[in-house]
């Protein structure tokens, strides 16, 4: 394979990491996936532009070409070299040298080319896939960057103006591709997300469980791709028995550490349920409430702070059944 220099960063955008579809297996040496957030996203921009789409989030061994994650608004990007190009995710405007491009299309770019990718009208992510994936190292199997921990991508960091990213030679001839319209993720508002209810559901109120589910959550500013923290009513716990009150703390909602899994709801002392993100911790005190399901997580990526949530339980064959739908997502049946 041959390798240079694809495209160079002129503005960084407000938070745009390398990201492929993560490192699952490290979990239990406290190193989370990280990748994308939307990986249905990331998989369908990399089909476009004729890269390996990869696997499944946590259940693959296959990370898939590597692409930018644009949070909120994109970067200024100048292309190196002739190539493809396609935007998905979040609604964000595309320009190359001012003249408007499609989303969820191939679009075609000739060296010296400036590409503009603006703020995002909906949703919250956009990913760009290029020709032949972005070259970073590889870090324990996968380009994805965690900027918390300095992890994979350009240095462990988000991008910033004058890098210039190292692309695989693809293929530039793939000019007429774009997803079916009825492929293309349709947001709702609220936005639902499905949950399996536990492991720890049975430590709260059956009342509390109830308002878990019925009411509208609206996603807090402080929120990340480490945890996504929701605004609305307290929870209430059952009374504790003393052995985990000895073992585990005084507050209602710790319990003896126990393994955090991407989607984890925790509760800390009944406030503000955190879903875990794909760069959350891998273990946790804290008593869970449910967990979202994995093809829900794209769906949470979109979200942005002030919007409206609201939670669905469904049972694990449930789950394990839209599990595998999801996994189908990159295949040549989403192109038009």
């Amino acid at each position: 394979m041959t390798t240079s220099d694809v495209l160079e960063v002129i503005k960084p955008g407000v938070l745009t990491t390398v990201q492929d579809i993560g490192r699952p297996g490290y979990l239990a040496d406290g190193i989370p996936p990280s990748g994308a957030f939307d990986t249905a996203a990331l998989k369908l921009a990399n089909l476009l532009v004729g890269n390996d789409p990869g696997d499944y989030l946590l259940t693959g061994d296959d990370p898939g070409a590597a692409g930018l994650e644009m949070t909120l608004r994109g970067p200024t990007l100048r292309a190196l070299r002739d190539t493809v190009i396609a935007v998905t995710g979040a609604e964000m405007p595309v320009t190359v040298n001012g003249v408007p491009a499609p989303n969820w299309a191939v679009v075609p770019v000739r060296a010296g080319d400036e590409i503009v990718i603006g703020s995002a009208r909906a949703g919250l992510r956009g990913y760009l896939a290029v020709a032949g994936g972005i070259d970073v190292p590889l870090v324990l199997g996968s380009r994805a960057t965690n900027v918390r921990a300095g992890l994979g991508g350009v240095s462990g960091r988000a991008l910033k103006a004058g890098d210039s990213l190292p692309g695989v030679h693809g293929s530039p001839d793939i000019t007429d591709r774009r997803i079916r319209p009825d492929r293309v993720p349709v947001r709702t508002n609220p936005a639902e997300l499905r949950v399996v209810l536990g492991p720890q559901d049975h430590l709260f109120t059956p009342d509390s469980v109830s308002a878990f589910l019925s009411t509208e959550w609206k996603l807090s500013p402080t929120s990340d791709r480490m945890g996504c923290r929701f605004i609305g009513p307290a929870l209430t716990f059952l009374p504790r028995p003393e052995h985990l009150t000895v073992q585990a703390g005084s507050d209602p909602s710790n319990i003896v550490d126990d393994a955090i899994c991407v989607g984890s709801i925790q509760v800390p002392s009944g406030l503000e349920p955190i879903v875990m993100g794909v760069d959350g911790p891998s273990l946790g005190g804290y008593a869970k409430i449910a967990t979202v399901i994995s093809p829900d997580l794209c769906r949470l990526a979109q979200v942005r702070p002030g919007e409206p949530v609201r939670f669905r339980a469904v049972d694990p064959d449930e789950a394990h059944e839209l599990h595998l739908a999801a996994r189908a997502v990159g295949t040549a049946a989403d192109l038009a």
